[in-house]
């Protein structure tokens, strides 16, 4: 079984030498691939610069901003025998409108940004793998203490995109140990997974990709 699996995240170029980035690190997805890997899965990282490497993988494939990213999933998905997809990266809902990709921004001076919004992904992978069987996990961090809004959150994402599972995570809930709570929703089930850590979750996200 083959899977694609992203990680990290994305680098919005402002300059030669500046981005607008995230907090992610790769690890959660990295811990993802090692499990399936484990599995026997044929399992590609697809990773952002600076993520987290998982071990035991067939190939890495690393990708930089939002297009690469989006280029990278269209071609392996296009070219490879793709079984399920983990679309775990931490992709910017932004990016700069009007980029300096070839210089560097004067010092000393006030500069104004002005970010545009990018294409959710997620939403186009089922087109980019010619809409042939492919089981699509989706991951929704959230931003809110109340429960009800997280999961509602996390089903209007199962809706949008045709994955039969959302990983939800709150900011609040980030950390390095079992404290990070994850919940795993389910298209056409009030079923709810909690998990206790990524390996948790890795370990579960493995057993229902083999089921």
């Amino acid at each position: 079984m083959n899977v694609i699996v992203t990680t990290g995240a994305t680098r919005e170029p402002i300059d030669s030498v500046r981005f607008i980035s995230n907090l992610s690190s790769g690890r959660t997805g990295a811990a993802i691939c090692e499990a399936l890997a484990a599995r026997g899965w044929q399992v590609t990282q697809l990773h952002g610069i600076g993520s987290a490497l998982a071990s035991g993988v067939a190939r890495h494939v690393e990708y930089s901003d939002h297009a690469s990213l989006d280029a990278g999933l269209r071609g392996l998905l296009r070219d490879g025998d793709c079984d399920a997809v983990v679309h775990a990266a931490a992709v910017s809902d932004f990016s700069i409108a009007d980029p300096a990709p070839a210089g560097k921004l004067e010092s000393g001076r006030e500069v104004v940004l002005r970010l545009r919004p990018t294409r959710k992904i997620i939403d186009c992978i089922r087109d980019y793998a010619g809409r042939r069987p492919l089981t699509l996990v989706g991951f929704k961090l959230t931003h809110d203490p109340d429960a009800a809004r997280q999961a509602r959150a996390a089903r209007e994402l199962l809706a949008r995109s045709g994955a039969e599972y959302v990983v939800q995570n709150d900011v609040s809930t980030i950390g390095d140990d079992d404290r990070h709570r994850f919940v795993i929703h389910r298209r056409n089930s009030e079923d709810l997974q909690y998990c206790a850590g990524r390996r948790a979750l890795a370990d579960a996200l493995a057993a229902l990709l083999e089921s």
